[in-house]
């Protein structure tokens, strides 16, 4: 492996590069948390023009607005989405809402950027995809993971050949749950870890590693716990080649010891590192070979996944809609990341492996 591959003139810190035209106006809908500390510092820091902002409360839109020196702020989103002055909407909402949101911005020609989760249910997600073709426009899914420094490093390195024969994927998440108030209404989300948190983790192991032929999970909630959901889900995807990639996410009610670790192995080389989040720290990765007497290569990456990887995102969407083609994270592949998610439950509830194609 290491006569193939030029460790040190590797480039594996693929911050997010805008390419092409940038200046395609934003319309936000929903400017909670994740909008004020990622989103909008993202696309502040690229360039971005963002010219227009909605939120159920009115008064934190225009905090927002004024932090961000944003134009308007609309008095509904019905109003963002018929402005003439919005070529694409970022939309920011609990995943409930999307459906109605994200196909009424297709029918108003808006191009479209919808947080992860798609939806809630596999059917709500697949009519987004729907709107949009019918539509004809573009539609992108915030499944920023893939932008993470250490996952894109990964990507690089095992297209290059560095694992050789792959064998086997990890990734452990630790944290609390749940970290949005929204997903404690019993009655909306049912649905928890991997709707709202696995989701990463089955995306990204399609980004690194392709789709599965099958999906197996387990889940189980903490003893006293006052949402729905599960907070603690293990499951493993199985491929044609014997390869298999496992996920253990935790949400504990009680600990700090949060963080995402991963370990990808092959017959000649071994991928290990970690995620920094929830901490927003440096992403880290360590890889070897087997012919290289224990050395271990250790880039430093010079960006962040929160909250540097939401420009890659949406510089993605603004590629597709120059180019005419589609998004890499676009609304129809993420329907192959929802298959995996739902597989997940209905995997868990009839105790069997599940094929991905099953959820349609």
């Amino acid at each position: 492996m290491e006569d193939a591959i030029n460790f040190d003139s590797l480039d594996l810190d693929s911050a997010p590069k805008p390419r092409g035209k940038t200046d395609y106006r934003i319309g936000i809908i929903g400017c909670g948390g994740i909008v004020q500390a990622s989103h909008l510092p993202a696309y502040a820091k690229a360039g971005f023009r963002v010219t227009g902002i909605w939120n159920r409360t009115i008064e934190t839109a225009r905090t927002v607005a004024s932090r961000f020196s944003i134009e308007r702020v609309f008095s509904s989103w019905q109003e963002l989405l018929s402005s003439p002055d919005i070529d694409v909407v970022d939309i920011s909402l609990p995943p409930h809402l999307h459906p109605a949101v994200a196909t009424a911005a297709a029918e108003a020609g808006k191009h479209i950027m919808v947080q992860k989760p798609m939806a809630t249910t596999y059917p709500d997600a697949v009519s987004i995809v729907e709107a949009a073709k019918r539509h004809r426009v573009k539609l992108a899914v915030n499944q920023n993971g893939r932008w993470d420094p250490a996952i894109r490093a990964c990507r690089s390195l095992i297209q290059r050949g560095a694992l050789g024969t792959r064998l086997t994927a990890f990734i452990e998440l630790r944290t609390m749950q749940p970290w949005q108030r929204f997903w404690e209404d019993a009655k909306l989300y049912p649905k928890l870890m991997i709707l709202g948190m696995s989701v990463h983790h089955l995306d990204q192991f399609r980004f690194l590693f392709g789709d599965p032929e099958y999906v197996s999970a387990i889940t189980a909630r903490y003893p006293g716990q006052k949402w729905a959901g599960e907070s603690i889900a293990h499951y493993w995807l199985e491929y044609g080649d014997g390869f298999f990639a496992s996920g253990l996410d935790d949400g504990s009610t009680w600990t700090r010891d949060y963080g995402i670790r991963f370990r990808f192995t092959g017959s000649d080389g071994v991928l290990k590192g970690t995620i920094g989040w929830p901490d927003s720290t440096y992403s880290t990765l360590q890889f070897t070979s087997r012919r290289m007497d224990g050395y271990w290569h250790e880039p430093i990456f010079q960006t962040k996944w929160f909250p540097d990887a939401f420009a890659g995102t949406m510089s993605d969407l603004f590629q597709a809609i120059e180019t005419g083609g589609q998004p890499s994270i676009s609304g129809e592949d993420n329907l192959k990341t929802l298959q995996l998610v739902f597989g997940c439950y209905k995997a868990a509830q009839e105790r069997r492996a599940v094929r991905p194609m099953e959820i349609s």
